[in-house]
């Protein structure tokens, strides 16, 4: 198994691989959570209990649906029983919920707290829906949240719902490889032994690194960048990793985006990720990016996967002239063609470019990718001196909402919050017709 990584090098490569040992030294609990044999072994057990015939209905939002969203769509792209509810636009539900048969659809149900506003409301409407179609909804529910608090908790011990937990030390944009991801991809006949075998490989990887190891030598070089150019780009040039993009942009953008330091100084610091798509974003970004301002990263990521991919016949190419320089030649080869192309142009244009390409696109390499990528966010806070797990922003936001909903308990907090804010005007309305 191999990810090979032409990574932009920064200068003093020293500071990354010291936090990179600290880390390891302390490891994080979604690191831990990888010897947790009885969490995966229980998974498997609750996973029998679902029917075969069974759709999976999975609600959540944010770190409790993206990293299954990776993980199925990179590896049973296919897969149709898998329907992901991760908003609560009404329309949105409504167009989900119509295309089910309740009857015949076991629904997980996602959320650390037990309390995200979200993932509660979604719950309280399929739950009616359960009801509606005549069959039992404690039947038909399965909750994986935290072990002993919150109110979703408390359902599963009032109401007998088959439950799973999520580590009280991980959290949400961390718990993939835990039974937030574990569950819904063997449900989708992912080998999730295989998907933590891969992630320990890259741990073992990383507990010998020096510093000419990628990782060291990425981190090094995003951090002399940073100053400049506060953006990476991640550009996925795979459909079936275009989800992973997803699932990296709020592990990166939660992690680093504080707006005080570990010392209490206020930084406003951060690191935005933009998900492009390739080759299709060439067709509408790459010209920002190629001669646009100078302010961003770049990291390609590829897979190398088996696939039919026929040459286009000559003859067919002489339908015009133009086209026959594409005789005999393959989808793939023109797909290569213009990420190595659109590499080189962003290279000559001074902007820092990296590639990742996975050796084979399987559960062992994803694991693989998963944990690096966990490793380098908290590398990368370790630069920026900020604290990783916390989420200062979202929360206060979470505090007027509440507010708003009537939720008790939030009225004062959520006075606090706005007191603080500043006035805006609102923006003139914009004509229409």
């Amino acid at each position: 198994m191999s990810i090979l990584w032409t990574p932009v090098t920064g200068n003093d490569r020293a500071p990354s691989l010291q936090s990179l040992q600290q880390i390891l030294r302390d490891p994080p609990g979604f690191v831990r959570a990888l010897d947790d044999d009885h969490l995966l072994s229980r998974t498997e057990v609750v996973a029998t209990t679902v029917p075969a015939e069974d759709s999976i209905l999975l609600l959540g939002i944010g770190g409790s649906v993206l990293g299954t969203r990776a993980l199925v769509d990179a590896l049973v792209p296919s897969a149709g029983r898998l329907t992901v509810l991760d908003n609560i636009d009404p329309d949105g539900v409504d167009r989900i919920v119509s295309k089910l048969d309740m009857k015949r659809t076991t629904v997980l149900v996602i959320s650390k707290s037990g309390s995200t506003a979200e993932t509660s409301a979604q719950l309280l409407r399929i739950f009616e829906e359960l009801k509606k179609a005549g069959v039992d909804p404690d039947e038909k529910i399965i909750a994986i949240t935290d072990p002993q608090h919150g109110p979703l908790r408390a359902m599963v011990n009032s109401r007998g719902w088959r439950a799973l937990d999520v580590p009280p030390d991980v959290g949400g944009r961390y718990s993939v490889m835990t039974a937030v991801g574990w569950l819904p991809a063997t449900l989708c006949g992912i080998d999730i032994h295989a998907i933590r075998d891969g992630a320990r490989a890259a741990l073992a990887d990383l507990r010998s690194a020096d510093m000419s190891h990628s990782l060291v030598r990425w981190i090094s070089g995003w951090a002399q960048h940073h100053a400049q150019r506060k953006t990476v780009v991640m550009f996925p040039y795979r459909d079936r990793l275009r989800t992973f993009g997803d699932w990296f942009a709020q592990l990166w953008a939660e992690s680093l985006g504080k707006r005080h330091d570990l010392h209490g100084a206020e930084v406003w610091a951060g690191s935005t990720p933009m998900i492009a798509r390739g080759v299709t974003d060439q067709h509408s970004l790459v010209q920002l990016f190629a001669e646009g301002p100078d302010d961003k990263q770049y990291l390609f990521l590829d897979a190398q996967i088996e696939t039919a991919d026929p040459p286009i016949n000559p003859e067919t190419a002489t339908l015009h002239d133009d086209l026959a320089y594409l005789g005999g030649k393959s989808l793939g080869q023109l797909h290569a063609a213009e990420q190595s192309g659109t590499m080189a142009a962003l290279s000559a244009s001074g902007r820092p470019v990296s590639k990742m390409t996975l050796e084979k696109l399987d559960a062992q390499h994803l694991g693989a990718l998963m944990l690096t990528w966990e490793m380098a966010t908290l590398m990368a806070a370790a630069a920026l001196q900020v604290d990783p797990f916390d989420q200062p922003g979202v929360e206060a936001g979470k505090a007027i909402a509440f507010a708003k909903m009537g939720r008790e308990g939030w009225s004062e907090q959520a006075q606090s919050i706005l007191a603080g804010a500043p006035v805006v005007a609102p923006a003139p309305p914009i004509p229409v017709g």
